[in-house]
């Protein structure tokens, strides 16, 4: 396994997309899902996941990484901890990733966790759905839960 670190620059135009602070948390759910995606733009090159696609779809390269849905939980998980801890989440804080279906009910299906500091509803954020870079769907946990995905994937 190998340890990955941004560039001073790299790290400098994360911090630029919460400048200005978001004035709600609706808003820094936006900015979050740009910085995800600008962190897979990033990190895709050096680890061979730029052509990873959406849902588990092949490229055809066998060159090519694919992600499933761990790798991506895994992944945003790691993105959202950053930015906690480098004090750029406001009105969230990072919990523990979530899994739905168990066989049982469906394949199992799993996501990174934010909650909402104020009222401390949770939202997914599954970047599991779109390509490499794009943004991750953030949307309410018990949503997501029941099954959710989006209407255009």
């Amino acid at each position: 396994m190998r340890q990955l670190t941004l560039t001073k620059q790299q790290w400098q135009e994360i911090r630029n997309l919460f400048h200005p602070a978001p004035s709600s948390a609706a808003g820094e759910r936006t900015i979050i899902g740009k910085a995800v995606a600008r962190l897979e733009q990033i990190i895709g090159p050096l680890t061979g996941t730029s052509n990873d696609r959406g849902r588990n779809e092949r490229t055809g390269n066998p060159l090519d990484r694919s992600m499933d849905c761990i790798d991506e939980s895994t992944n945003t998980t790691t993105y959202l901890y950053m930015l906690q801890k480098q004090g750029l989440l406001k009105w969230h804080r990072l919990k523990d990733p979530v899994t739905r279906g168990f066989f049982l009910f469906g394949w199992p299906h799993t996501t990174a966790v934010i909650e909402q500091q104020e009222g401390n509803r949770l939202w997914a954020v599954d970047a599991w759905f779109h390509d490499n870079g794009l943004p991750p769907e953030i949307v309410p946990l018990e949503q997501w839960r029941d099954g959710w995905s989006p209407a255009d994937s």
